[in-house]
């Protein structure tokens, strides 16, 4: 039940929800300034929303530092490496078919290659309402030894729905003395640290899957609508809010 109730709270805090409640809400109120009011406040919420400096600036500052390959001084027992970079509803199905954070697993893979990692563990099972199908974190171990990596090298946990669960069910897998690198979006890095060491587990990081970048000050980059500014600040909202609502419920 929370699970369905914190899909429904995250659709409504999305920036394009909250424009369209606004405008939507303009037409049905009958006060002419509140009228006035609400419809001002959608199209100005969708401008800033939408806006590609807002959010590049935003993203820029939540967004940790890289880690160079050449910064990797430790060997470590464990890659953790969190799913939820797929999509297993997105025919055919005879592949993996990734979304953008398909870094978290190639950039696992090159670490292993390079000798830094002994061991793969991918978490993470669907966090989809009602899907049923084939576990993420299956299809990507496939993936995994397609890239060469050794089948007894990867290890699979795949029950967990969210990034709790996620440090919850791979923490059983690992013993205290091992050392782990974890491997996530850096948009979504503090909170899943912040899960595995309330758990006991001090892993160390390596961020993947960046939508920051560098800054481009033309007009634009800067002022013309776009999509893409939409989706990075839902992400964020998103992302924020859940930092929150684990703090409070003790996740982390």
């Amino acid at each position: 039940m929370l699970f369905v109730l914190s899909k429904i709270v995250y659709w409504l805090i999305m920036p394009l929800s909250i424009s369209m409640i606004l405008l939507l809400s303009s037409w049905c109120v009958r006060n002419t300034k509140t009228k006035k009011r609400l419809f001002l406040l959608g199209i100005v919420s969708l401008l800033f929303f939408s806006n590609p400096l807002l959010s590049k600036w935003m993203i820029n500052l939540w967004e940790p530092t890289p880690v160079l390959y050449t910064e990797i001084t430790k060997h470590y027992d464990w890659a953790i490496v969190l799913a939820g970079i797929t999509e297993p509803n997105r025919p055919p199905y005879d592949r993996v078919q990734f979304n953008k954070g398909a870094d978290r697993i190639v950039h696992a893979i090159q670490l292993y290659k390079l000798g830094k990692v002994k061991k793969i563990l991918i978490s993470g099972g669907s966090g989809v309402v009602g899907y049923d199908g084939k576990k993420e974190s299956h299809a990507l171990a496939g993936f995994a030894q397609m890239c060469g990596v050794d089948s007894t090298a990867i290890f699979i946990e795949d029950q967990s729905r969210n990034t709790h669960e996620n440090a919850l069910y791979s923490t059983q897998q690992i013993t205290t003395n091992e050392t782990t690198i974890l491997f996530t979006s850096a948009f979504h890095i503090r909170r899943a640290k912040g899960c595995f060491q309330k758990l006991g587990v001090t892993a160390d990081t390596f961020p993947t899957d960046y939508y920051g970048g560098e800054i481009h000050w033309t007009p634009d980059a800067l002022f013309i609508p776009k999509t893409e500014s939409i989706q990075t600040w839902s992400m964020l909202i998103k992302e924020w809010v859940g930092l929150g609502s684990y703090k409070l419920l003790g996740y982390i």
